[in-house]
């Protein structure tokens, strides 16, 4: 019996050895297959948890961009409110309101008489008196300064939701890739200055972030005056006792925008030049970190140069655009409201209260503008497209 195997295997020798080789074959090609495709599940799920922490470092990143935004308003609408001081001329007006009152009861003779109708609410007949401003010219200044404010305000919150959102994208993308690179690092063993790298950093991303500052304090009265300039020209005809409907406004808020959006310096008004940048730095850092960041300003330059490119894109006036229109959406349905309970025809001078009204409410604590403009569609895109640049 066994010689019989023996002679059987002896003679199919070369299909058991072939068989086997192909047995063996297989199985080492299932162990190979079997083993890439855990690595392929693995690289999966890695890839998914890294998708997984970009996400939520972005949506992180916009909140934190919001609190940002929030902190800073106070400050930058404080300034817009003292330059363009709305209720002083309000106040001059109703003091002519109460002066013509009280002559008008004191039943004195003639010249109480011609006071009186110097003073009537008809602002066209108003002259002026012992060197006072008269109620035409207090009325023109009041038209003048109170829509300057409220568009000046736009243009400036809607300036600072997008700078800053550049801003932080811009860094948070650029912490993702360093602790991408520490991660790398540490596997590899290197550890060798990281925390001093980590503190160079660290003062340039602050003398970064600075840069504010100047949209603060000095950009914004770049903005007042453009936005001067063009109420001046769109409603300089236009008197208090005219009336209008919101269709009627929204075509000269329209123009209004044209003329100041007209060689509009984008970058000029949230960046400094050059020559400026450390006098910018220097108001808001103290003398420490101005020494080491002298030491190595060299990222400094790269974040703001980045920055600059991005404000200088044509994404980034469509973004503002955006903002502003959706500010003036909101601007004008107030108005529309206002309308509504006098038939669809309002006076200016109603439209004039209306917008101081509006005005007051970008000075509460987390402004429905600023809420608004946030939340805007074309932003989260610009803001997406910054931080996921990481070529």
């Amino acid at each position: 019996m066994f010689v019989g195997i023996r002679q059987f295997i002896q003679r199919n020798r070369r299909r058991f050895l072939f068989s086997t080789g192909v047995i063996a074959l297989v199985y080492f090609a299932l162990g190979y297959i079997q083993k890439k495709f855990q690595e392929y599940q693995l690289r999966l799920t890695e890839e998914r948890f890294q998708r997984e922490q970009i996400r939520r470092r972005f949506e992180q990143t916009q909140k934190d961009a919001l609190y940002t935004i929030y902190s800073l308003c106070p400050a930058l609408n404080g300034a817009v409110f003292d330059g363009l001081n709305v209720e002083e001329i309000t106040q001059a007006l109703q003091q002519r309101r109460l002066e013509k009152k009280t002559t008008e009861s004191s039943g004195v003779g003639s010249t109480t008489s011609d006071l009186s109708s110097v003073t009537n609410d008809n602002a066209e007949n108003s002259v002026v008196l012992d060197g006072r401003k008269s109620k035409n010219e207090l009325w023109t200044e009041l038209k003048i300064v109170s829509l300057t404010r409220l568009i000046t305000l736009v243009y400036c919150d809607a300036l600072l939701v997008l700078f800053t959102r550049l801003q932080l994208n811009v860094l948070a993308r650029r912490e993702y890739l360093e602790d991408a690179l520490q991660l790398a690092s540490k596997k590899h063993g290197i550890k060798k200055g990281i925390e001093m790298v980590d503190h160079a950093d660290y003062v340039n991303e602050q003398a970064y972030l600075s840069f504010s500052w100047w949209l603060l304090n000095r950009g914004w009265i770049q903005i007042r005056e453009k936005v001067k300039h063009a109420v001046e020209e769109v409603f300089e005809e236009i008197t208090p006792r005219y009336e209008l409907d919101v269709e009627e406004f929204s075509l000269l808020l329209q123009k209004t925008q044209l003329l100041i959006e007209k060689d509009f310096p984008l970058s000029e008004l949230v960046l400094p030049p050059r020559n400026l940048e450390n006098f910018v730095i220097q108001q808001t850092l103290d003398e420490e970190t101005l020494s080491t960041l002298m030491k190595d300003p060299g990222n400094l330059r790269v974040l703001v140069d980045e920055t600059a490119e991005y404000v200088s894109s044509s994404s980034s006036q469509i973004v503002l655009r955006s903002l502003v229109a959706t500010a003036f959406g909101m601007a004008l349905h107030a108005v529309g409201e206002a309308g509504a309970r006098t038939g669809g025809r309002v006076k200016l001078a109603v439209v004039l209260a209306t917008t101081s009204k509006l005005a007051h409410e970008f000075k509460q604590p987390g402004s429905e503008f600023v809420g608004a403009m946030d939340r805007v569609g074309e932003l989260d895109e610009l803001s997406a497209s910054v931080y996921s640049n990481f070529g």
